[in-house]
């Protein structure tokens, strides 16, 4: 288990009726980095109920055993080393450069769909939003025909093809998931909303594992992330 598990990102995911986008492939680990393990363990609350139709997570079982394949990190031409080195976000280096960068993590496995969704083209049906847009629908019926003609162009075949699964569940259950592994969400067509609010923890520094100072997300100074363990937390 953890021994020093700290907090540094909550989110609400807005994942509404018709229009909720998709979330593409990839590994909490790649954003939330730590050293000299991975330490990431995701708890994804459904809010809402999560359907096939509305946007479930699609996860990869046993690719929680495979190593990170990229890291999404600072990129140290935009940021400078010494911004790098004491954790700021103010930019001392060229700012013409992209901040953010994505880097292959060493001895990884690529995978074709990584930061995409297996045999999909979202541009195919992205642009069919703009008849939600409208001022005026003709009826219900043609949207409901329209939804329905967009999901039935999403890949559930090429999902099931490279070994994804749906992960449906009801209104207040809890799914918890290490950094490693694979998973995605398809958009949301349907007429339901999908909430949910996700915790991300890792393992803190009191247990020997160091968050990354090349992360994207850093606190200001003297700021530490919400640390879980009461009894470390009361020693802070």
């Amino acid at each position: 288990g953890w021994k020093d598990p700290v907090v540094p990102q909550s989110m609400y995911i807005f994942k509404q009726a018709h229009v909720g986008a998709e979330v593409t492939s990839h590994q909490d680990s790649t954003f939330l980095y730590t050293a000299p393990k991975q330490s990431c363990l995701g708890l994804w609350l459904a809010l809402d109920d999560a359907t096939l139709t509305n946007g479930c997570l699609w996860v990869r079982p046993k690719s929680h055993k495979e190593k990170v394949r990229r890291i999404f990190q600072r990129n140290i031409e935009y940021f400078g080393a010494d911004s790098i080195r004491c954790r700021s976000n103010v930019a001392r280096g060229d700012l013409t450069k992209s901040q953010m960068i994505f880097t292959n993590e060493v001895a990884s496995t690529p995978i074709p769909w990584d930061g995409k969704i297996p045999g999909w083209n979202s541009s195919v049906t992205s642009n069919d939003n703009d008849i939600d847009n409208k001022e005026e629908e003709d009826d219900d019926d043609d949207d409901d025909e329209n939804n329905d003609e967009k999901l039935s162009s999403l890949p559930w075949n090429s999902l099931f093809d490279a070994g994804f699964v749906p992960i449906e569940c009801k209104a207040g259950d809890l799914v918890v998931f290490p950094g490693e592994l694979d998973h995605l969400s398809l958009p949301n067509y349907s007429k339901h909303q999908r909430h949910t609010f996700q915790l991300h923890l890792v393992e803190g520094e009191r247990a020997g594992v160091n968050w990354s100072e090349m992360n994207w997300l850093q606190y200001p100074e003297g700021v530490p992330f919400l640390r879980l363990n009461s009894k470390l937390r009361s020693n802070s």
